[in-house]
């Protein structure tokens, strides 16, 4: 072995192996490997030059580090406090501010909306934790953290985030759609029903988050794939559950979006006949006002969705993708809808405040004027 020159382990499924397990072997000059980890410096001989070792980079992940760029730490932290203090604001001002007007039951969705999408900070929050805690170390520690109860459960919260606010953006669409389409119809959602639907989607969601976690699945280690603990099916690697991911992800949520588009079209011409035919009534203003507001919620949930189904099926049909491509999917795509959401509701809300103020103040000035007009004395004008 003293005399070894080129190593080729490709195809050799090593994950776990000692430190320093190339030292000593001292005319060591190139290396061949499908895990990144035998090529990082700790573990080549003194004075082999990294460049020789030949081995597919970590997509997110580096020797040291469970995020390889300062870069992905600073969207990880801004998205996961967005996320986490913004939904959590919006639950509050909804639970101790906001005054549902009659039983409608378009609150009781946006409410779960948030809770979802307050899950995904949840799930950012502990990736941000994980690489604080194996920063410098993380060669010796990624399969531990890989096949741990913390990495499942943060690529379970993820998943599920990511398919009840999908799901729920659907019903909140159908509801605006039914609302404005049919306003003298009873069947609308009230609160009862948009209660039990919740339920229904978040039974829905936890079956998809838990179907790789069965024992006929659990071959898979479908959470454990990589360092964020969620495969993506844009992934340039193959996994085991690929398929999987790329049904649940791609197609089903592609599925959704074109009912979620197709419904928004619709209530955009609902929107038009409406405000030309009973704008004046306080009920058909106000359901003018929510469905806008969701439109602008949907869309960028689409705009989001739709480089992850793009890549995905550019993915299946063998496309090269490259490894930035993905962790922008992972670090800044994923999680910017569940950040944005709860703000694009708060400056909507404070919008219509202020439009509505500005409308008070200048009726109170009209009204104001035309007292002054009636106490002025009559003048008689003589020719």
């Amino acid at each position: 072995m003293n005399h070894l020159r080129v190593l080729d382990l490709r195809q050799c499924p090593i994950t776990v192996f000692p430190k320093e397990i190339f030292q000593a072997l001292p005319r060591l000059e190139t290396v061949y490997a499908d895990n990144y980890k035998l090529c990082c410096p700790v573990t080549l001989p003194r004075g082999f030059n990294v460049l020789n070792c030949h081995a597919p980079s970590d997509e997110v992940s580096s020797c040291d580090d469970l995020l390889r760029s300062n870069l992905y730490r600073v969207a990880l932290a801004i998205f996961a406090s967005l996320a986490l203090l913004g939904n959590v604001g919006t639950l509050l001002y909804r639970f101790i501010f906001h005054n549902s007007t009659g039983n409608v039951g378009y609150d009781v969705f946006v409410t779960n909306l948030c809770v979802a999408d307050c899950l995904m900070g949840v799930y950012l929050l502990i990736i941000g934790v994980a690489d604080h805690r194996y920063r410098g170390s993380y060669l010796w520690e990624d399969m531990e953290w890989r096949n741990s109860g913390l990495c499942k459960t943060a690529g379970f919260t993820c998943l599920l985030s990511m398919e009840i606010s999908v799901f729920i953006i659907f019903l909140i669409t159908t509801d605006r759609f039914l609302v404005l389409r049919f306003p003298f119809s009873s069947f609308h959602f009230r609160k009862r029903s948009a209660q039990f639907t919740c339920g229904l989607v978040w039974l829905a969601g936890v079956t998809l988050a838990v179907t790789p976690c069965l024992p006929m699945t659990s071959h898979w280690q479908f959470y454990s794939q990589t360092s964020i603990c969620i495969p993506l099916p844009t992934s340039r690697v193959d996994f085991p559950g690929r398929k999987y991911s790329f049904i649940v992800m791609v197609v089903l949520n592609f599925i959704c979006f074109l009912f979620i588009f197709v419904g928004q079209v619709l209530i955009y011409w609902s929107i038009r006949a409406t405000s030309m035919c009973v704008s004046s009534t306080s009920k058909a203003t106000q359901d003018i006002t929510v469905a806008r507001r969701l439109i602008t919620v949907v869309m960028s949930d689409f705009v989001c969705w739709f480089p992850v189904g793009l890549t995905g099926i550019l993915a299946t049909y063998d496309f090269p993708i490259s490894g930035e491509v993905n962790v922008a999917m992972a670090i800044f795509i994923l999680p910017v809808n569940s950040a944005l959401n709860p703000f694009l509701y708060t400056f909507n809300i404070y919008l219509e405040r202020r439009r509505r103020a500005r409308e008070e103040e200048r009726v109170k000035g009209i009204i104001c004027q035309l007292k002054v007009a009636k106490d002025l004395p009559q003048v008689d004008v003589k020719e």
